[in-house]
């Protein structure tokens, strides 16, 4: 018997309906980033590769919390028949979740991982699937947060992207990114 050949995946780390309702603030361009979320989405279904979605499970009365109606995935970009959801309570979507059985299962080598919040829940999503082997792949235009008092989301993006290309992976345009395994380097 062969072996599965390795693969790429699809992750998508909490764009979940209360990300978009916290009273006061929200992501830069909703409408620009699911529509590269679902560009990506698109192209990974057409080569047939998996997609994981990675869901925050916030403590109760937190808009997250799994009775909340913002515990749900964004609508536009909504799970389909076959594809995962791993749920999550804390920032990293390693810890006590079964996304590296899913992963082992699925025979992956490499992840692209887009989402929010950059600098806390997609970051540790980059910097331990690194530190796990995987060779990591962030969509830029796919990954957003929020203005805070000392930075901008559009700075707090580009600084993650520099370090992360430094250190754990490539950063790609959306456009740029192929799921098919005969696009080589390009993903």
């Amino acid at each position: 018997m062969t072996q599965p050949s390795p693969m790429t995946v699809l992750v998508i780390v909490d764009v979940q309906e209360g990300m978009f309702d916290l009273p006061g603030i929200g992501p830069l361009h909703r409408d620009e980033l699911l529509g590269n979320i679902r560009a990506l989405i698109d192209e990974a279904r057409t080569a047939d590769c998996p997609i994981i979605y990675i869901q925050h499970e916030g403590a109760a009365g937190h808009p997250l919390a799994k009775t909340q109606p913002g515990h749900a995935i964004a609508h536009e970009i909504a799970p389909q028949m076959g594809d995962h959801v791993v749920r999550k309570r804390a920032c990293g979507m390693f810890k006590a979740t079964e996304l590296d059985d899913v992963l082992t299962g699925l025979t992956v080598r490499r992840l692209v991982i887009c989402g929010m919040q950059t600098e806390f829940c997609v970051d540790t999503a980059v910097r331990t699937a690194a530190d796990r082997g995987y060779d990591v792949v962030v969509a830029s235009g796919a990954h957003a947060t929020f203005d805070t008092p000392s930075l901008t989301a559009t700075s707090i993006a580009d600084h993650h992207e520099m370090i992360w290309k430094q250190a754990f992976g490539q950063v790609m345009d959306v456009d740029k990114i192929s799921f098919r395994e005969d696009a080589g380097a390009a993903v």
